[in-house]
């Protein structure tokens, strides 16, 4: 009798088997099912349509680009790149450098003409005020550090220079012996002040580092910042000598780089006002 249940128990997992193989040969027959991350390029019949559905893009000429103003011209250059962009023909590509190229020749013109211009009508142009050639570079140096150390000079008694350090400062040592030769140089007078020992004139003029550097007026009372952090002699040179003619109202905020010898000239904001 166990014979005979070992039989037929062996026929049912058999059949069970068979079933099961028939049903994944079925499945492995048959086309998977896809979701969006099986994404796969429509048929080309299908993107040609599709590239039809879509607006065409007016071409202009050469001549008809030229004559655009530069928003207009702007405008079409962008349409055209994302149209190479989006769709690469060879159509569409050169397409886009025929733009770029007019953008480039109208530019040319341009630059051509502007230099014409500059050469007939030289009050247009700073190249009076500020040569190219090697001679013109250093003669206008030379005006610069004269009048720098003229206006530094005359005004040592009615200004000096707060200097503010502290003792973790791992950079106020390199900022002292600048310092030192700058004293040396322009005889002014140069105040230290230890942040950590006197917090409340750090306080008062806004320090929040060091080594910093601070341009006080004795009268009328007032101050300018120089520098924050390491500055070599002649950046504080150059910030003290703007620092004092702004103080004295003899430049305003707008006109804070001139020189008293470039007034009337190219780099000054006023001129002809």
């Amino acid at each position: 009798m166990a014979s005979h249940w070992k039989i037929a128990a062996a026929g049912i997992i058999a059949c069970a088997l068979l079933v099961t193989v028939s049903a994944r040969a079925k499945v492995y027959g048959e086309k998977g099912q896809k979701g969006w991350w099986w994404y796969e390029d429509p048929p080309k019949q299908e993107q040609e349509a599709q590239d039809k559905n879509l607006p065409k893009e007016p071409v202009y000429s050469v001549d008809q680009m030229a004559s655009m103003d530069t928003d207009q011209l702007k405008e079409y250059a962008e349409r055209v790149l994302k149209e190479a962009v989006r769709n690469p023909t060879e159509t569409n590509v050169r397409e886009f450098y025929t733009v770029q190229d007019v953008i480039r020749r109208k530019a040319l013109a341009f630059t051509n003409a502007s230099d014409l211009v500059w050469q007939k009508y030289p009050e247009l142009s700073v190249a009076k005020d500020d040569p190219l050639a090697a001679p013109g570079r250093e003669a206008v140096t030379r005006q610069r550090l004269a009048e720098q150390e003229r206006t530094l000079a005359g005004a040592r008694e009615d200004f000096a220079l707060l200097y503010f350090h502290s003792d973790g400062c791992p950079f106020c040592h390199e900022q002292e012996a600048i310092l030192q030769y700058f004293m040396d140089k322009f005889r002014w007078q140069v105040k230290p002040i230890d942040i950590d020992r006197q917090p409340q004139l750090a306080s008062r003029f806004g320090i929040l580092t060091t080594p910093a550097l601070m341009l006080i007026q004795r009268e009328p009372p007032d101050y300018i910042p120089v520098a924050a952090g390491v500055a070599s002699v002649a950046e504080i040179t150059a910030r003290v000598f703007r620092g004092i003619r702004l103080l004295r109202g003899e430049i305003t905020p707008d006109n804070f780089n001139l020189y008293e010898f470039q007034q009337g000239g190219g780099f000054d904001v006023r001129a002809g006002r």
